[in-house]
Order: C-alpha cells, then sequence, then structure tokens
C-alpha cells in the first residue's frame, strides 16, 4: 500500500511470547497460539498471535492517540468522553501474515472520507483504514471501520 494523504501512524507493539499466550489464554485458546510445541506443528511452523490480539493491539493504539489530543479539554467535551466515538462497524478484516513473538508491528490508520454529520452538529463520520505491517514493511493486518466521532479528532 502507498502511503497515501491522511496515512499516519499511531505506535508500535512488540509481541512477545508471553504476551501472545495470555492473551490466547484469555480469549483466544487456539493451541497453535498457546504452545510452541503446538505452533510447530501448525501451518504456521511456530507460535503465532492471534488475529485478534493484532487488531486488539489496534484498538489500543487508536484510542490512546486520540486521548491524547484530547488533553487540557474539558471533562464533558466529547473528545474526553470518547475520543474515538462510536463504531458502526469494520469490513474487509484481513490477517494478511503471521505475528511471531520478537515481531514488532507499526499500526496505521488512514482516513478514507469524512463527512459531517447530518444529525448531530460536532460530529463527523469517518471511513478509514487501519492497518498494521513489520518493521520490514510487511503488511500483517488491515481492515475497513466507519465511526462517528467528535470534529477534529481524525
Amino acid at each position: 500500500m502507498a502511503e497515501g494523504a491522511g496515512l499516519r501512524e499511531i505506535g508500535r507493539f512488540t509481541f512477545t511470547a508471553d504476551e501472545i499466550k495470555r492473551f490466547a489464554g484469555a480469549f483466544d485458546p487456539q493451541p497453535f497460539h498457546m504452545d510452541e510445541a503446538a505452533g510447530a506443528a501448525s501451518p504456521f511452523g511456530g507460535l503465532v498471535a492471534s488475529g485478534w490480539h493484532t487488531a486488539c493491539v489496534w484498538m489500543g493504539l487508536f484510542v490512546r492517540a486520540h486521548g491524547a489530543a484530547a488533553e487540557g479539554l474539558p471533562a464533558s467535551h466529547a473528545a474526553v468522553i470518547a475520543p474515538v466515538g462510536v463504531g458502526f462497524g469494520m469490513t474487509d478484516l484481513k490477517w494478511l501474515a503471521p505475528v511471531r513473538a520478537g515481531d514488532t508491528l507499526v499500526f496505521f490508520t488512514e482516513v478514507l472520507e469524512a463527512r459531517p454529520s447530518g444529525s448531530r452538529p460536532g460530529w463527523t463520520i469517518y471511513h478509514r483504514r487501519g492497518s498494521a505491517r513489520r518493521e520490514d514493511g510487511t503488511e500483517v493486518l488491515s481492515f475497513e471501520l466507519r465511526h462517528l466521532a467528535p470534529d477534529g479528532t481524525a
């Protein structure tokens, strides 16, 4: 994917074996996410992170990036209460390559379209693409998301 207008990095995260196993144990307990030997016997050839883990890391970084932009605003401001607003859903979710212990991913967001809400003054409807890449540039996660967010929180 070419870095187009609006593409911005929202953070980086290094996956460890312990973190992969912790997440898997709580949310996606498939053997290849929980045990090196099971991972080695799987089509992945080793322990790999759950795709949901990568998506959750994206969400955490996305919220934190927008929450930081709201610092100093009154507690009642919409950008403080709901930094990324309300999601309408995601489409085209793809896990494109496995994520292994030791991989550092770079997470991105890109606004594809933004338009003012017709029913909520001061709010914008965003259509964006979320993604993550290994540091070597290999894309491992992509999806599209639509959400309603306070104006100026792109």
